[in-house]
């Protein structure tokens, strides 16, 4: 099941890749990216982290491989790094809070709501850890 799950978010990177117009090999760096966000999102989670943290690790894993991988094939980090976000974005917490809004389900759409923004934000706290890691990092070698 766990591998399955892999092989699913690789597959499913790697067809938004094509949809953002990304090119050539890069589409396989991508959905190894997905796949890697994944893999890792599960690990957390099976160890027993919270899901913010579970989120927090596997984005700046992601980040981090899309850092390296960026600079290896001569791309820019985003290329890499947005299409291999997608498996763990929460869309479907975005749905939901939207789905309980309309029926007037007030308490639980807040509720979804707060859950999907505490992601939203331990995605973004995950990639601007890394970025700024490297940023440092760079301007010290230069």
């Amino acid at each position: 099941m766990f591998f399955l799950e892999v092989l699913f978010a690789f597959f499913i990177t790697a067809s938004f890749a094509i949809l953002f117009n990304v090119r050539g090999k890069l589409i396989v760096y991508s959905g190894i990216g997905g796949a890697i966000s994944w893999f890792f999102y599960l690990f957390f989670t099976e160890k027993g982290y919270s899901y913010s943290t579970c989120y927090l690790l596997a984005t700046a894993i992601t980040a981090f491989y899309s850092e390296i991988m960026a600079k290896r094939l001569k791309t820019t980090v985003p290329t890499l790094l947005i299409a291999a976000l997608i498996p763990m974005a929460p869309g479907g917490g975005v749905y939901y809070t939207m789905l309980y809004l309309i029926e007037n389900n007030y308490q639980e759409s807040m509720l979804k709501g707060m859950e999907t923004s505490i992601i939203a934000g331990s995605m973004a706290l995950g990639i601007i850890l890394i970025t700024t890691c490297f940023r440092i990092f760079h301007h010290r070698t230069k």
